[in-house]
């Protein structure tokens, strides 16, 4: 394919201003869709301004921006005018601001009709409207007459009229319900099928850019983090961002409880934009701003990470298990990223609480491998030190001495490891889980407690340590359904606000869905990954 646009090291900068866009260089070919996505804030519309030449007059841009072979950067006013709506064009977000109030849409319509050749303008102008899903008679509406979906769509009429190389397209389908957004999806990908015209679309509608773009680029404050094939990206994210992004689009994910990723009161302008945010940061991170570069595990993929994408904190393999000659578990295997929730799902007696006390270095394996944090694991390590791995077992009564204080209890693990007072923290972790933290709730054994309140001290003995992976056996088996709602919201905002990675052992497949990354199946003593087909048949 030919190339049509070719950004080269383009970026923006602002007087009297810490925010700019990093250098994006990215090639787009004559009839390819691609799509930019981000939060609000991350730059998408600096960048779209940037590479049609409207960038506000504080602006500073450098790069190069190739258009046919020329570099509109190099060109004046006059010459751009010229290309404007003929080989590149914009539509703008719902934003009348771009339209004359004066004048009506038959006097801007024509106006650019008139770039081009059209024996009848008149003609040609109601045809373009209907395109849109608009009617001929519109034209005589001035733009204070036009709700806001209607004010997108003649933006996105004038946009495409003289058919240019290249359009972009800032949030299209933004102000519009859904009839209407299908209607303008087949408009473009007619209109690219027809005319060859390629399309960059700017949008946090990560729906949007799945159905219709062929790459994806994902920016965050002003820095391309993720790019590459769009249904590879959204199947596997190799950016903590982007995996955030993923897992708050309620359009991707309708089963699941939406998380939107984790908020900082802090920004950081010396190392990685995301570092204050991200679950997997470390302190390098806040010094050294990554560059993008060729992921390692995925082809034609980019990612700008210091730790070289989403890391693996613990995979197992080959894991076998037998009871005499009871053959429990049989070549089983897991992999767990950093800051996501694997689910483990079988049949009551399918060994799942054997292969998660295997993980958790409770039971001892007949054979296979597991590595946590790039070493083959030393559970007379890992239990001993801060940041690495806890358990919460199924049953909170045989987990707790009921003759120790709450105090005590959660201490515990931390004390194991260096004993000095936790009383502060104590307090806060209590407060985090909903729990009283007065001096009295502090100093009451442990036997005296409720069943929900015992297995909210476990969970805050887990955390004390602060641990990279957390394993949750059957957490909510013995709960009424409000509690089950309850600790489950409790145990996902933990883990999206704290960072760590976790694995929830259940039987209950509406509650491995909802709060779940990844879901794995336990049955015949082997232990599978599941996909959305089968998960779908699952909830049939």
């Amino acid at each position: 394919m030919d190339v049509v646009l070719k950004l080269n090291r383009v970026s923006v900068s602002f007087e009297n201003s810490d925010f700019m866009l990093y250098p994006v260089s990215l090639t787009i070919h004559r009839g390819e869709i691609i799509s930019v996505v981000g939060e609000s804030g991350s730059g998408k519309s600096t960048f779209l301004k940037a590479i049609t030449c409207l960038s506000d007059k504080n602006a500073i841009v450098k790069g190069e921006a190739i258009l046919n072979g020329v570099d509109l950067y190099q060109l004046t006013e006059k010459e751009l005018k010229k290309k404007r709506f003929k080989e590149f064009s914009i539509a703008f977000q719902n934003s009348a601001e771009y339209l004359n109030p004066l004048l009506s849409l038959r006097e801007q319509l024509l106006e650019v009709l008139k770039k081009a050749d059209f024996k009848d303008l008149e003609a040609a102008a109601g045809k373009i409207m209907e395109e849109v899903g608009l009617c001929a008679e519109d034209l005589n509406k001035k733009p204070a007459e036009l709700s806001g979906g209607m004010v997108q769509k003649f933006l996105m009429a004038s946009a495409v009229a003289l058919k240019p190389d290249v359009v972009v397209l800032d949030e299209p389908t933004g102000s519009l319900d859904v009839e209407s957004k299908n209607e303008l999806l087949k408009l473009i990908e007619r209109l690219n099928q027809e005319y060859n015209m390629a399309f960059i679309i700017v949008t946090h509608d990560l729906k949007l850019a799945e159905q219709i773009s062929s790459d994806m680029y994902v920016m965050y404050r002003g820095q391309i983090c993720e790019c590459g094939k769009t249904k590879e990206i959204l199947k596997k994210p190799r950016h903590p961002y982007t995996r955030g992004l993923i897992a708050s689009s309620m359009e991707i994910n309708p089963y699941r409880d939406i998380w939107g990723i984790r908020l900082t009161e802090t920004e950081n302008h010396a190392g990685c934009p995301f570092y204050s945010r991200c679950t997997q940061s470390v302190e390098g991170c806040s010094r050294q701003r990554p560059k993008l570069k060729p992921d390692a595990f995925t082809k034609n993929r980019f990612v700008a990470c210091n730790r070289g994408g989403i890391v693996k904190v613990l995979y197992a393999e080959h894991i076998d298990k037998a009871y005499g000659k009871n053959q429990v578990l049989s070549d089983c295997g897991i992999d767990v990223y950093g800051g996501e929730i694997v689910s483990i799902v079988g049949k009551s007696g399918s060994g799942k609480s054997t292969f998660s006390n295997i993980i958790a270095g409770f039971l001892k394996k007949d054979s296979g491998k597991i590595v946590f944090d790039q070493e083959e694991i030393d559970y007379k390590r890992k239990h001993n030190f801060f940041h690495d791995l806890q358990i919460v077992l199924q049953d909170s009564n045989d987990a707790i001495n009921p003759r120790m204080t709450v105090l005590e209890v959660v201490s515990e693990a931390a004390k194991l490891i260096e004993n000095k007072d936790y009383s502060n923290e104590v307090v806060e972790l209590l407060r985090e889980l909903g729990l009283p933290s007065d001096e009295a709730f502090l100093n009451r054994r442990a036997g005296y407690l409720s069943g929900g309140q015992k297995q909210r001290l476990c969970i805050a003995r887990a955390l004390m340590t602060k641990p990279r992976l957390m394993i949750a056996d059957e957490p909510t088996s013995m709960l009424d359904t409000s509690s089950k709602a309850n600790l489950l919201r409790l145990l996902k905002g933990l883990q999206n606000g704290h960072g760590f990675s976790m694995i929830i052992v259940t039987h209950d497949w509406m509650s491995a869905v909802k709060i779940s990354d990844r879901i794995y199946y336990l049955e015949h003593k082997e232990l599978k990954e599941v996909d959305n087909d089968f998960l779908l048949e699952r909830l049939a």
